[in-house]
């Protein structure tokens, strides 16, 4: 429906005609592009890359079908009308309105919509060029969550818990015990089945924390092979004491059980563990996080495979 685009190039033995089709350029594009045909059903003939990624269909689920697929209960009628109103009039529509993506979250939509004419002056093709205005902050909220999560395990990172820790807000005034959990021997794994292998433990020793820890409490990669748990509730200190100690054994317990199962076969994994409540001794969750240290490396001064508290 568009024409070629045609650049000579001088190569020094001669100029040479490349040939770019038109999608191969709108495909470029980082604004979506979304073409209908003039006639009443307004058909969509012509997706971008950009459009597709902006609403999360495949180029074959918009194709024949109308733009209203790309709208819903909070698309405005009145931004609707005034579209139709000056294409009809033979203007160009410039606007916003709320549209929505394949999974049905909506976003900020600018347009900006052409009319492109058939050899004899009719109306051939509207020709929508689109801009999800949400997607600088989108970007942003995804770049701050990549920041704070460990890439390997998928836990929040050291930094996450950091942040939480020096925040101040409601959610540290919450802590009321904590756990630290380092794997055993883990250079021997690295050193002996390569850090791949290494790699599929700590994945796997991850899953097994987030498995085993209480519903809302905060499990997170500490760094290397450590990991954390922040246990959150109410100001019952024997309770907390109780309920992190009792925690942390049976961690010792889950990763002990049963084997890992990796690609060099299955390896016997196991872990320290230490843990702390809140007390006067630590009345801070940054406390509690060093009293739960301390106690992780009680743990492997006694032989490891074991829970300590503090």
């Amino acid at each position: 429906m568009f024409p070629a685009f045609v650049h000579s190039a001088n190569d020094g033995d001669g100029s040479q005609d490349v040939v770019f089709s038109a999608g191969e350029v709108l495909d470029c594009l980082s604004d979506g592009v979304i073409a209908t045909d003039a006639s009443d059903s307004r058909t969509i003939v012509y997706v971008n890359r950009a459009a597709c990624e902006i609403t999360g269909y495949a180029p074959e689920e918009l194709l024949g079908r109308s733009p209203g697929i790309l709208q819903g209960k909070g698309t405005d009628p009145a931004a609707l009308r005034r579209l139709h109103d000056d294409l009809a009039a033979g203007k160009q529509f410039s606007g916003e309105a709320i549209n929505y993506r394949k999974d049905g979250t909506p976003f900020t939509m600018e347009w900006t919509i052409s009319t492109l004419t058939g050899p004899d002056g009719a109306p051939a093709f509207h020709v929508a060029v689109q801009r999800d205005a949400t997607l600088p902050a989108r970007r942003l909220l995804d770049a701050e969550r990549e920041a704070r999560t460990d890439p390997l395990t998928g836990l929040p990172n050291r930094s996450h818990i950091d942040d939480i820790l020096g925040g101040g807000g409601w959610l540290v005034t919450r802590a009321r015990a904590t756990i630290v959990v380092d794997v055993d021997h883990f250079k021997n794994v690295n050193d002996t089945h390569g850090h791949v292998v290494g790699d599929e433990v700590l994945r796997q020793v991850a899953r097994r924390l987030a498995a085993t820890a209480r519903s809302g409490d905060i499990v997170a990669r500490w760094g290397g092979e450590e990991f954390c748990i922040l246990m959150f509730g109410q100001d019952d200190a024997d309770a907390h004491e109780e309920a992190s100690a009792g925690l942390a054994r049976r961690i010792v317990e889950v990763i002990a059980g049963t084997p890992f199962r990796t690609s060099a076969g299955d390896l016997s994994v196991t872990v320290s563990a230490g843990s702390a409540s809140l007390s006067s001794s630590s009345p801070t969750a940054p406390d509690l996080l060093r009293a739960a240290d301390h106690a992780m490396y009680s743990a492997k001064r006694r032989g490891r495979n074991r829970a300590e508290r503090s």
